[in-house]
């Protein structure tokens, strides 16, 4: 007979369990509610819940849970287990195990006794019962269908127990109440799974791009890679450090959030010109120009020897002074195309002089170098002109133009605020938004510290030197006194060993020195 109590309160629980079941966003927590209510609609005394391997050929053991020997073991506890293997060596099914059985019948099955009878290999469950002094008596197996047929796994419920607490078949509605549950279950799951995989897409697209966009340089491959590896080591440290940041705690999601954030910092620089980026001579377009000023200034050469040869004998004294001094012209236009670290202006005053150089010959005037040339070569800092510089930064703001055309989840709606912050400074004076201190927040924080680090010691920049440590910290010592970055991220670097954490994995063995960091840390702390 039907007990209408029981009966009304597990239609009641199905339908709150189907909502419970959706929330859920702990996997672990998931898995454990449904053998919770599949033993609460069964009054099963014990019960599993397998899934599918990803590879399909077994099934793997998630919760176990024994009322009767008080054991209750969760996903962390039953991963040693050995899984359900679902086919032989041959790759034929293998049907001797009784949730084996289900999954491959994609049937809901029950025996009222496991030692009397022959669809399945007992001597598992016999040497289990013999081990745990137990016996397995009744049992019952329904598979976690999907919406496509697909199975996701299976629970198995063991000896269902009647009022007066003795062990019973599992009766015909409680398969149809388990039926409901698994369908239920499989559903949520399913969606689960999707989601997952839609995440995973999103973070190996995201990567794709990353990796497509370091390889649209051939002098800054790897670039967004080691940016976003220390930002999320850094940002790792933030969150288990218990001085400086102990008020601040993040989630696996703000985790993941910056991770994003990290990966897509530089995503604009896919609208950048190459030949901005590879500029590694200040004369470099899409080939190095001082080839063309070289070959200039022979020409020019070779016109003053010809008007010597022509003079009489008394004027080669001047002629020679002349082709001297453009020899010498030569020399520094070369060094001069190369970068370097600051021109100073003794070389920026010969360059002007260079540029204002004229000689005439059979009514024509020759130089050596044009107002574009001198323009670049003039550059003080680096190799890139004003306008050029401009282009470059422009890849901020088209990170921020390009994220926020995207419909990101709610959980990682930040990730263009974070990514194109990374180069906004404490003192307002960054770009592309010139953000105050507390309109930046401390993701963007600390991906300008790491983007900044590797640029500082990256080797493979043709237009600078890999700076060691001390010169690294040095530079960013007095770039936190100025609040270009945070002060404290930048102690924390320090004081966490993190760098030298980076340093063994990205650095060469003579960009690795010793560090005075009572020194560093009274450039700003003072």
């Amino acid at each position: 007979m039907y007990d209408i109590k029981r009966l009304t309160e597990s239609i009641k629980r199905l339908t709150n369990v189907g909502i419970a079941l959706s929330a859920t966003q702990d996997i672990n927590a998931f898995f454990e509610l449904i053998l919770k209510e599949a033993m609460f609609f069964t009054n099963a005394d014990a019960g599993t819940v397998y899934t599918v391997s990803d590879d399909q050929q077994h099934l793997d053991f998630k919760v176990v849970c024994t009322k009767s020997k008080k054991l209750h073991m969760g996903t962390a506890d039953t991963s040693k287990w050995p899984p359900v293997q679902l086919y032989d060596a041959d790759g034929n099914k293998r049907m001797k195990n009784f949730v084996a059985y289900v999954y491959h019948t994609k049937e809901p099955k029950k025996i009222n006794d496991v030692y009397k009878q022959d669809l399945f290999d007992a001597s598992g469950t016999k040497k289990y019962d013999r081990a745990n002094n137990y016996k397995s008596i009744s049992m019952a197996a329904i598979p976690l269908k999907n919406h496509e047929n697909d199975i996701l796994g299976v629970v198995q419920l063991i000896n269902a127990i009647d009022d007066d607490g003795e062990i019973v078949p599992f009766a015909k509605r409680n398969i149809i109440f388990l039926d409901s549950l698994a369908s239920q279950a499989a559903i949520a799951l399913s969606n689960k799974k999707l989601i997952q995989n839609l995440e995973k897409l999103l973070h190996q697209f995201i990567k794709s791009i990353a990796k497509a966009i370091d390889r649209k340089s051939k002098n800054t491959g790897g670039h967004i890679t080691r940016v976003a590896t220390l930002s999320e080591m850094l940002f790792q440290k933030v969150n288990e450090d218990n001085t400086i940041f102990k008020d601040y705690k993040f989630d696996e999601d703000e985790i993941q959030e910056l991770s994003i954030a990290g990966w897509m910092h530089d995503v604009g620089k896919i609208t950048t010109p190459v030949y901005i980026m590879d500029k590694s001579k200040k004369l470099e377009t899409i080939f190095d120009r001082i080839e063309m000023v070289k070959t200039r200034i022979d020409m020019v050469i070779a016109i003053i020897e010809r008007d010597k040869a022509l003079a009489p004998k008394e004027k080669y004294g001047e002629f020679d002074k002349i082709i001297n001094e453009v020899k010498e012209y030569k020399e520094i236009l070369i060094t001069c195309n190369e970068s370097s670290e600051y021109m100073n202006d003794e070389i920026y005053n010969k360059l002007t002089e260079i540029f204002t150089f004229n000689y005439s010959s059979e009514g024509k005037n020759y130089f050596i170098i044009t107002e574009d040339e001198f323009n670049n070569l003039s550059i003080r800092k680096g190799t890139l002109i004003p306008k050029e510089m401009e282009k470059m930064h422009e890849h901020a703001s088209v990170t921020l133009e390009l994220l926020d055309e995207l419909t990101f989840p709610k959980k990682f709606r930040n990730v263009p605020l974070f990514a194109a912050s990374h180069h906004e400074k404490l003192n307002g004076k960054g770009y592309p938004s010139q953000l105050t201190e507390d309109e930046l927040p401390l993701q963007a924080r600390v991906i300008a510290v790491a983007d900044i680090f590797e640029a500082l010691t990256a080797s493979d920049r043709p237009y600078k030197s890999d700076k060691t440590l001390s010169q690294t910290f040095k530079i960013l010592a007095f770039m936190a006194k100025d609040r270009d970055i945070d002060p404290d991220l930048l102690t924390l670097f320090i004081d966490s060993g993190l760098f030298t954490q980076y340093a063994n994995i990205y650095l060469k063995p003579h960009q690795i020195d010793d560090v005075d960091f009572e020194i560093i840390k009274k450039i700003y702390q003072n």
